[in-house]
């Protein structure tokens, strides 16, 4: 071992405690210039040492340390919390050593020589040097502590280091005092102007705003559209690009924009209007640019003190009702239970019991880290985070709001919503400028601390509590960013060995091998290990390594979220957590996190035991084999698991045995364990004997027929809700099962029953649903159906589909197959449509069956309701804001319209003299109903073209005939009319005519008609009459628009409307499919009001008016 000496101490001892900190030292201008410091005061005794250091690099390498346990970023601002648990985890002592030239020495991660040309570290406690780059040590980061007071511990010897060398709080709190200000209000540099506001009094506002709006209950507009909602997106974007510009106000941008939306956009009442929201943000943005955060303070306690929280408050319905409006099918689905979770109270038991499942940061062990250096990836990488990534992730997340309050309605609109015009993609820009710098540079931590900050709800876990973390939006939309465009990364790091890292079908495909390993002859046992509060215990320190090594891409990122401690607010309380070790609550990328960071201990596992064959789904991890493989691997799970975070609970682990004569043998050979030859749950499904199989599955059973129960309910009142949190929601809870569990369709009964006994009945309003009707709606939406399928007839083949398309990772996991296993290989592409076209196969087969046994009606009603985009009324999600909601009377009068049900509750005789019926409403004149229906749909063709067109106008008046000579069949009247004119739809200027014609398909001159021919027939008549004209007269385009009361529409109407879609896409910069998709579900709901309206709409026998009447002629009297 070369010899050690100490080197000269830069500062005293408060500058030691500092870069312990990771508070950059005014030493060095460069990190002023850069705003990661504002420090004003100078400790006595710090020199400089190199005024050249480049200004990035200089803020990396302080920060490029928090793999090591004594460097955390704690930055500028250091909570109380934050210093107790650096006093509590990381030391000072003297003795930072540099190489001498003689006697190099082997860094144990990679096993090369320590040479005098290096840049390595010797640890304190054991001597061994490590190269800078092995153990993640910037060379900034080198050469600025080379000259320094302090101490390196190398990861194995930090639990123990020398004694007497501890840094306390005294210590601490007097080096804050000294720099100008206690720890929660450092100094900031005079360069930080906000307004008014400058250097500290501008640090002190915004922390104070900040940690009052996290107490407040949420009560926010949606940002307006015009001046004002533009003004205040120019002004977060300003902001983000503060932040990845390095100006002056970089320290606070983050916060500045958390606290924006809580304090501009608070409602003003709760009867507010958009004008007053208008007028309150265009106020409320002047105090703003002043910097008059008290004023706006002052202003949202008054109203958040006016905030009145009922006793009872919403009924569970109308909450249920407000979520399915918006869209929020999960989310609404837990209103409707009759035992929903509920909040706890934050009392001390709850907040002790909340700080248990956070536990403090512990030494990572070598033997659970990779060794060698970290590759840094071309930021080229992340070019692909752009406005566009950033708007799908905004769609793609939900959920409520974190600490600040704007949940993710309100930051979608922000980012999404096409009403900000330019505002929104400038925005959006730079917020993914903003992802692309955490994903490739090393930041601050506490620049970012509140951006990573949570709120923590605690739920009834019955018995027990469990924490909810719900991470702030932005955060979450980054992060989903970051998993869309590292996914194949992710994939590759993890499979097949761990499946939780974005495998698609990776949970199922566990489950699968884990049943295989179960039912193969040599298999005597299977053991299902359950681990205690994994997520949270997880070794942060050795599972960023981990990160670092296989997944390079990813680690940058994921250091800057969990390089440092951070805060969670306790929901309800002024009470504050501190996450230090694991993955934190609500972040979105802690399953990738946890999957690619266990790797090295399910590598090591599998070099130990290879006998054993194993299957691991994030922290659920299974092992199957001979008894004396698994007793072996469950030993060096239990022995290597805790040094990498992973705590077995042997009380809750359960291995299932084959042999019942050797119970206790296996009793004696696994102490503490459960021993069970009936088998135990995994992953939601069951591995284990056929009895205790079906056993399993009854349970689940009477859940979910509780569960349609409940929606039957709330079918009761509002049938369309109800029918899509069932469609979308409530139906996929058991095809999960059916995929991963075999031979269960006999025990589906019960639910089969509860749907046509109680669901169908509730959402239809029809009494009894018959065996055929049943069938029909059991078919898919576009097949005429309503998508309701037996649960019993399809759970065989749901779980032949599974293990043909998850084959070839099952026998990878089976296998214990590494890096050679391809995700989404051509093999399995194809088994994915193989499986598509067997399932479409067996619906046309069930369809082809049910046409050849019903009525000839119902068979023509399913002919018409097959026709592409019919039934998109049905199958869209009830959302308020397209004008896509039905009442009651409407949904259900719907789907009697649909099946041609004879309808309760009208006149068997219409006013008109003839039999009433559903056929004969839809075409009677009386009552101007099929006039409105024609009108309201050529009105809402001619609002469209009005965005894209010019000199749009309705029933235009064609120009007179002189000479022309037309064929015969023209219309010749002077004063024809056609619906809608407009220029510019196909070539610039010219000028377009369209005519609608909505049909009845069922009506006399129709019903014997195929239907292509119908629409052809009513297009010709069309042409015939105007066509001619209006090329030789108007010189102009013409193009029939036919659509029929069923949804269906003719082919030039749909070629009409895809060149519609185009225009739109191109007009308001919105993607084409959404366009048509918007475009088609809007004409059928509008076509389907009138058309139900001609259903129920009242008519009356004319009536004789007093004006037609001439009373001279008429006696009063008999003579």
């Amino acid at each position: 071992m070369p010899p050690r000496y100490n080197t000269r101490s830069r500062s005293g001892s408060g500058d030691g405690i500092a870069q312990i900190l990771s508070i950059p030292s005014t030493s060095s201008p460069e990190i002023l210039d850069a705003g990661i410091s504002a420090v004003q005061h100078t400790p006595s005794g710090a020199v400089a040492e190199d005024e050249d250091l480049d200004r990035t690099e200089e803020s990396q390498g302080i920060l490029d340390a928090s793999l090591q346990p004594k460097l955390i970023g704690c930055g500028t601002q250091v909570s109380d919390s934050i210093v107790s648990q650096a006093i509590n985890q990381y030391r000072t002592v003297s003795d930072l050593q540099t190489i001498p030239e003689t006697n190099p020495d082997i860094c144990p991660h990679c096993n090369v020589e320590c040479s005098d040309s290096d840049e390595a570290l010797c640890c304190n406690g054991c001597n061994v040097w490590f190269h800078c780059s092995c153990v993640n040590v910037s060379s900034s980061v080198y050469l600025q502590l080379q000259d320094s007071s302090l101490s390196w511990f190398c990861c194995s010897c930090y639990s123990s280091p020398a004694s007497g060398d501890i840094c306390d709080h005294t210590q601490l709190t007097q080096f804050l005092e000294d720099l100008g200000g206690a720890s929660s209000s450092q100094s900031l540099a005079d360069d930080i102007v906000f307004g008014c506001l400058k250097g500290n009094d501008a640090y002190k506002a915004i922390d104070k705003a900040y940690n009052v709006i996290v107490h407040w209950k949420p009560n926010v507009f949606l940002t307006p559209s015009g001046h004002a909602g533009q003004n205040f997106l120019t002004m977060i974007k300003n902001l983000f690009d503060q932040f990845t510009a390095n100006g002056p106000l970089k320290p606070l941008a983050l916060k500045l924009i958390l606290i924006a939306g809580p304090l501009l956009l608070q409602k003003p009442s709760a009867s507010s209007k958009s004008k007053d929201h208008v007028e309150c943000l265009t106020r409320r943005l002047i105090l703003w640019h002043e910097g008059k955060l008290s004023d706006l303070l002052r202003e949202g306690k008054t109203i958040q003190s006016r905030l009145t929280k009922s006793k009872s408050g919403p009924s569970p319905l109308v909450i249920f009702s407000r979520l399915m409006l918006k869209g929020q099918v999960s989310a609404a689905l837990k209103w409707v239970k009759r035992n929903p979770s509920l909040l706890l109270p934050a009392n001390s038991s709850v907040l002790d019991e909340l700080q248990s499942k956070h536990p403090d940061p512990q030494p990572a062990d070598d033997d659970c880290m990779y060794v060698g250096p970290i590759e840094v990836p071309d930021p080229i990488l992340f070019n692909c985070i752009d406005a566009n990534l950033v708007r799908r992730a905004a769609k793609l997340t939900r959920g409520s709001a974190g600490p600040s309050g704007i949940d993710s309605e309100s930051w979608g609109r922000i980012l999404v919503s096409k009403h900000f015009k330019s505002a929104g993609t400038d925005l959006c820009a730079s917020f993914a400028r903003f992802i692309r710098v955490l994903a490739t540079e090393e930041v601050n931590p506490v620049h970012i601390a509140e951006f990573l900050s949570s709120r923590v709800v605690a739920l009834d876990k019955k018995p027990g509590v469990r924490p909810i973390g719900i991470g702030e939006t932005l955060r979450r939309i980054a992060g989903k960013c970051i998993s869309l465009s590292l996914k194949m990364e992710v994939t590759e790091a993890t499979a097949p060995l761990q499946t939780c890292g974005g495998l698609e079908g990776g949970v199922e495909s566990s489950v699968h091998a884990v049943r295989d390993m179960y039912m193969d002859d040599t298999t005597d046992c299977v053991l299902l290990v359950d681990a205690a509060n994994a997520f949270n215990s997880l070794n942060r320190s050795a599972a960023l390594q981990n990160v670092g090594v296989l997944c390079p891409p990813l680690y940058q990122y994921l250091k800057n979220l969990y390089g440092s401690p951070t805060e969670m607010v306790v929901n309800g309380t002024k009470e504050k957590l501190v996450s230090a070790e694991g993955t934190t609550q609500g972040c979105n990328l802690a399953m990738d996190f946890y999957g690619i960071g266990i790797m090295k201990l399910i590598h090591m596992l599998k070099e130990l035991h290879p006998e054993c064959r194993t299957s691991w789904y994030a922290d659920d991890s299974a092992g199957a084999g001979r008894a004396g493989a698994v007793k072996a691997w469950w030993g060096a799970l239990q022995d290597f698991g805790p040094k990498m975070g992973y705590f077995p609970q042997p009380e809750k682990t359960v291995l299932i045995i084959k042999d019942t004569s050797k119970q206790d043998y296996f009793e004696s050979l696994f102490p503490g364990i459960k021993v069970t030859a009936e088998g135990h749950r995994y992953l939601g499904s069951f591995i284990g004997t056929k009895s205790a199989t079906e056993s399993y599955v009854a349970t689940k059973v009477k859940e979910w027929v509780q569960d349609i129960e409940d929606i039957s309910r709330a079918a009761s009142s509002e049938p369309q809700l109800a029918y899509a949190g069932f469609y979308y929601g409530t139906s996929k809870k058991w095809n999960y099962l059916l995929r991963t569990t075999p031979d269960i369709a006999n025990l589906l009964e019960p639910v089969e029953r509860a749907i046509v006994d109680l669901l169908l009945p509730a959402i239809t309003g029809i009494t009894p649903v018959t065996d055929t009707l049943r069938d029909t709606f059991a078919l898919s939406p576009k097949n005429g159906g309503l998508g309701i399928v037996n649960p019993a007839t399809v759970a065989d083949s749901e779980y032949r589909f599974s293990t043909i398309i998850n084959r070839e990772l099952v026998s990878a996991i089976l296998e214990n197959r590494g890096e050679e296993f391809i995700p989404d290989s051509q093999s399995t592409l194809k088994a994915k449509r193989e499986c598509k076209a067997a399932k479409t196969k067996m619906e046309e087969d069930r369809k082809f069956h049910l046409l050849g046994t019903c009525s000839t009606s119902l068979k023509r009603q399913i002919t018409l309701l097959s026709e592409k985009g019919a039934s998109a009324w049905l199958s869209t999600l009830p959302l308020k804001n397209c004008g896509f909601v039905l009442s009651k009377q409407q949904f259900q009068d719907g789907l009697i319209l649909r099946y041609n049900i004879p309808l309760e509750g009208v006149s068997l005789e219409c006013a008109c003299g003839k039999p009433n019926s559903i056929d004969h409403a839809l075409i009677c004149k009386l009552g101007g109903y099929t006039h409105l229906r024609h009108n309201h749909l050529r009105d809402t063709l001619s609002n469209l073209l009005d965005v894209v067109c010019k000199d749009v106008v309705k029933e235009p008046h064609l120009l007179p005939i002189t000479n022309e000579d037309l064929p015969r069949g023209t219309t010749l009247k002077q004063d024809a009319r056609l619906d809608i004119s407009c220029r510019g739809f196909f070539s610039a200027l010219d000028k377009t005519f369209i005519d609608v014609r909505v049909l009845h398909p069922n009506s006399q001159s129709n019903a014997e008609k195929p239907l292509l021919s119908m629409y052809r027939c009513h297009e010709e008549e069309k042409k015939t009459k105007y066509l001619h004209r209006i090329i030789q007269v108007e010189k102009g385009n013409f193009s029939p628009f036919v659509m029929s009361t069923t949804g269906g529409i003719a082919p030039e109407a749909t070629a009409f409307l895809k060149r519609l879609a185009q225009k739109l896409s191109s007009k308001l910069n919105q993607s084409y499919p959404n366009i048509m998709g918007y475009l088609r579900r809007k004409l059928r709901f509008e076509l389907l009001k009138t058309t139900l309206m001609a259903v129920r709409g009242f008519r009356k026998n004319r009536v004789v008016q007093i004006s037609e009447l001439d009373l001279n002629l008429m006696n009063y009297y008999i003579p």
